[in-house]
């Protein structure tokens, strides 16, 4: 099950609706900064899940007047949902993966391709952060969701972390590898200057903006 099909299930746990609120409640709740999610491609899922069974749909007239679909999680949805969300919640996040794998293998870099790489990792990271917290920010009242709560506040705190752990590391390099800095600066500009986070936070704000695609 992917992040998106989870996603909309979990939606339609709360209770049944139709497409164009699960749009819009994905757009409310800031999930987009989580999951990769097009506009069209909710209905998609939706033609999807149904066909295996977790979804059900029967047509209900709307305010605009034509009838759209009303979606509902069947019991078979139910049940494979709550497993997939037990299993998410009892691992532990893997280790010796991903970024842990490059770290394994700094050796296999110049110290200055790692500080380059490293810094350009702490700015993509710093600008995800800036763009998680002010979400929160918005979604931030009283009566906020406890699973609200809980992504956000779980997703800012190991931001948090990792920026302190590249801030320090990146200190201690420095004092290794005197040079590197220098290094960084003189080094003639052939990347983006906006790191690739940042371009896709645009691109998502911008998509955020667009109006919402009518139901089928």
């Amino acid at each position: 099950m992917t992040d998106a099909e989870l996603t909309i299930l979990s939606l339609l746990a709360e209770h049944p609706r139709y497409g164009h609120e699960i749009q819009a409640l994905i757009d409310e709740r800031g999930l987009r900064e989580w999951i990769a999610i097009g506009f069209s491609s909710v209905f998609y899922i939706l033609n999807k899940l149904e066909k295996q069974q977790m979804v059900t749909s029967d047509l209900r007239p709307s305010k605009q007047g034509a009838a759209r679909k009303f979606y509902s999680l069947t019991e078979a949805g139910q049940g494979i949902l709550q497993t997939r969300i037990l299993d998410l919640l009892r691992a532990p996040r893997s280790i010796g993966s991903g970024f842990e794998l490059g770290l394994a293998n700094l050796h296999i870099l110049k110290p200055a391709q790692v500080y380059r790489v490293l810094t350009h990792h702490y700015q993509d990271l710093q600008q995800q952060y800036t763009t998680v917290q002010t979400s929160w920010q918005q979604q931030q009242q009283d009566d906020t969701q406890p699973h609200i709560r809980a992504l956000y506040t779980h997703s800012i705190a190991m931001m948090q972390a990792d920026l302190a752990w590249l801030e320090e590391f990146l200190g201690d390099w420095r004092k290794r590898h005197p040079d590197v800095e220098s290094e960084l600066t003189n080094r003639p500009r052939t990347e983006p200057t906006t790191p690739t986070d940042a371009l896709d936070s645009l691109k998502m704000i911008q998509r955020l903006k667009r109006p919402r695609q009518d139901d089928n």
